[in-house]
């Protein structure tokens, strides 16, 4: 019987690669390398010093958009959160995650999340701090 290959490849390099959309993520959020929860402002400033140290190479780091964002929700994975509650993101990122990321889309005040629990998308105010938001990078090569 053959194996399901996976959409996902992880680098030694602390990225994973989705075949599926050619992009390119950091394998921890902000939560998982922050320890915290973050703002808006605060993933602006976290983008700059991952690109600021040329992680994986790279300088070319951000936010993802609501569509790339979304692409990583599927009902039929299963990972938990920090606080060990399940999310439906593949299990090769490392479990501990917040259970949504910041995206670019924004208008005024807020931004826009995507919540792994239910793969819907939200608007939050862009300094709210109340329900574990983190950021995932993305970049394509």
């Amino acid at each position: 019987m053959e194996k399901n290959k996976s959409r996902f490849l992880k680098n030694d390099d602390g990225t994973i690669y989705d075949s599926v959309t050619s992009l390119t993520w950091l394998a921890n959020d902000s939560l998982l390398d922050l320890g915290k929860d973050i703002s808006l402002d605060e993933g602006e400033s976290y983008v700059k010093a991952t690109n600021e140290k040329k992680f994986a190479g790279h300088n070319d780091w951000r936010f993802p958009s609501i569509h790339e964002a979304t692409s990583l929700f599927d009902k039929s994975k299963l990972n938990k959160d920090h606080k060990g509650g399940d999310i439906n993101i593949d299990s090769i990122f490392p479990p501990g995650m917040a259970n949504c990321t910041w995206t670019s889309e924004t208008r005024g005040k807020e931004a826009q999340i995507i919540f792994y629990v239910n793969g819907l998308p939200y608007w939050y105010r862009k300094d709210d701090k109340t329900i574990s938001h983190a950021l995932r990078l993305v970049r394509r090569d």
